[in-house]
């Protein structure tokens, strides 16, 4: 199969998603949660320390305290560090959340347009027609993710400065997040979502399970590899190497899932 077909229906994937209006509230909501969620807890760090005697306060102390990897000159430093470093997890989640939707709708939004027989019809051949459907997917929400990361950091860094007096920007573990563990685990759940889309007949069904099972299961992954690798860097690639597997197994099964002839037959 030459580039240029599979160019094209990777342009027709994307524009696709630019028609579908149900997907921007994602684009437009999550950044500037991304921005303002940090910016705030910023902004609440000298007032936080101020209530020492409450006693989540202390406990967060206490963990300052003996979390020695942490680097500071103030407590508040120390703080607004913690806070920076944890909350760039929300760029692992974030691409997960955009991409879900395009990726639950990969095949079934093609039976539901009746333009699926077409599609089987070209030279496209199986594992093009799963890649242009992952690119469509990942493409899109991986670099507006990018983008919101660029602004987030820059902003945090901006107000670290003027409300601790130090400009605090992301740690080696965000970076390699961002770049690296955030687009494969992406990459890991959209597949695990197309690879259930090719078994459904109607888009509310590949919604739901989709938002029951596949994201749900990405939001463990997250929950033990997410926090690790953002403290260290040699974690996140770890983390994303053995994604990276999880990864190519899954497209192996969608590409083992998207049956021609039963999907012809099959469709309404």
């Amino acid at each position: 199969m030459s580039p240029d077909l599979l160019l094209l229906f990777c342009r027709k994937e994307l524009r696709d998603l630019r028609t579908n209006r149900k997907l921007w509230p994602g684009y437009l909501i999550l950044p500037v949660l991304a921005v303002a969620l940090p910016v705030g807890l910023i902004l609440l760090i000298p007032v936080l320390l101020m209530e020492v005697n409450d006693p989540g306060v202390r406990m967060l102390i206490d963990t300052l305290e003996r979390d020695l990897t942490i680097p500071g000159s103030s407590l508040a430093e120390r703080l607004g560090r913690l806070l920076l470093r944890d909350l760039g997890l929300w760029y692992l989640l974030m691409p997960v959340i955009l991409a879900s939707g395009p990726a639950a709708l990969a095949m079934v939004r093609e039976k539901e347009q009746r333009t699926l027989e077409p599609i089987l019809a070209t030279p496209l051949s199986d594992r093009a027609l799963v890649l242009s459907k992952l690119v469509g997917a990942i493409g899109p929400a991986i670099m507006w993710t990018w983008i919101t990361a660029i602004a987030g950091f820059g902003i945090g860094a901006l107000v670290t400065a003027l409300r601790l007096g130090v400009a605090i920007g992301p740690t080696p573990g965000n970076i390699v997040g961002v770049l690296v563990l955030g687009p494969v685990l992406t990459g890991a759940a959209a597949l695990g979502a197309i690879a259930a889309s090719a078994r459904f007949a109607d888009s509310q069904s590949a919604h739901v399970f989709t938002g029951l099972v596949i994201v749900p299961a990405t939001l463990i992954v997250l929950g033990l590899a997410g926090r690790p690798a953002m403290a260290s860097a040699w974690l996140g690639l770890g983390a994303a190497a053995v994604l990276v597997l999880v990864g190519f197994g899954l497209y192996r099964r969608a590409v083992r899932r998207l049956r021609r002839e039963e999907l012809l037959t099959s469709w309404k």
